[in-house]
């Protein structure tokens, strides 16, 4: 196999797909070593690096690029040159008067135009096979994004999420003068529950707790897991009564629905704080004011909802 990051990208994609693995950056990398045959690095490159695994795929879209720049430039300069080609006989055949002349111009035409056609067609296919190239990289590179962004377990996003989330929310909110509210949720007494009734049926219920948030949230809203068992809800265009209102029917969804687990239901409550965003405020100070109402509810006895002053 020949051995440039096209060609090796291109056959972890496939590889990828075959053993059904998630394209996460893991496994890309781990299997791009596993094809090309080349040690892997003794220690990870540093934070503020790019990671092989990505240089390579930057290295494969600018491979890609190139040939599209060279196929294109290829086919101008032919074409170009057929065209002078052409056009010089078919000016000679307007003005030839001798029966045999006309008949070699008008073969020579014909061939010309049947090679510019051929050259179209061959560039054509080189494009679109490109084109697909490119494509079939952007849904995995896509799909990649994805799953940096979301946390494995819940499919909530995870702090990176946050992040770029909370930014564009409050910027946007910020740049149309909309209200927007902002929920740290935490489970209570989790610690209890791992310990009375395991590991997994602590998983479960945070899987549980998710699916419920999820179910009461809009398409606009975005709810991220935190850490551990704490969560956090985005609520564009939504002032704090109305992010008291979302938050209160989650309350009467865990009290209603408990977790079934082993055959027995598992209840579990939360509490809460909410802050709406200030003029002038950032998405980190928001982000605390939210945090200290929910350090108020849960001292103030658990399975409360508490508005930042």
């Amino acid at each position: 196999m020949a051995q440039t990051p096209n060609v090796i990208g291109l056959a972890v994609m496939q590889r990828l797909k075959e053993t059904g693995a998630p394209a996460t950056p893991e496994n890309y990398e781990r299997t791009y070593y596993e094809l090309s045959g080349l040690p892997p690095p003794e220690k990870p490159a540093p934070a503020t690096e790019p990671s092989p695994w990505c240089l390579e795929l930057l290295a494969m879209v600018r491979e890609m690029v190139t040939q599209i720049s060279d196929q294109t430039e290829t086919l101008a300069k032919d074409l170009g040159e057929k065209n002078r080609d052409l056009a010089g006989n078919v000016q000679s055949l307007k003005t030839s008067r001798d029966k045999h002349e006309i008949l070699r111009l008008l073969s020579t035409v014909v061939m010309q135009a049947g090679g510019i056609q051929n050259t179209v067609e061959a560039s054509h296919r080189e494009l679109l096979e490109t084109r697909r190239s490119l494509s079939a990289m952007q849904a995995e590179l896509a799909e990649t994004r994805q799953m940096l962004n979301e946390d494995a377990l819940t499919g909530a996003l995870n702090r990176r999420g946050l992040d770029q989330t909370l930014e564009r929310e409050v910027a946007r909110a910020q740049r149309n003068q909309t209200r927007f509210s902002l929920a740290m949720l935490d489970l209570d007494h989790f610690k209890k529950l791992n310990d009375t009734h395991g590991h997994e049926a602590g998983d479960r219920m945070l899987v549980h707790f998710a699916a419920l948030i999820k179910s009461v949230l809009r398409k606009s809203d975005a709810f991220v897991r935190y850490g551990g068992e704490e969560f956090t809800v985005l609520l564009p265009d939504t002032d704090a009564r109305g992010a008291m209102f979302v938050l209160g029917r989650l309350q009467q969804l865990m009290a209603k629905t408990p977790l079934m687990h082993e055959g027995r239901p598992i209840t579990a409550t939360f509490s809460a704080g909410i802050a709406t965003l200030r003029a002038e405020e950032n998405g980190h100070a928001l982000l605390r004011r939210a945090d200290e109402a929910l350090y108020q509810a849960k001292n103030g006895g658990r399975n409360l909802i508490k508005i930042a002053g």
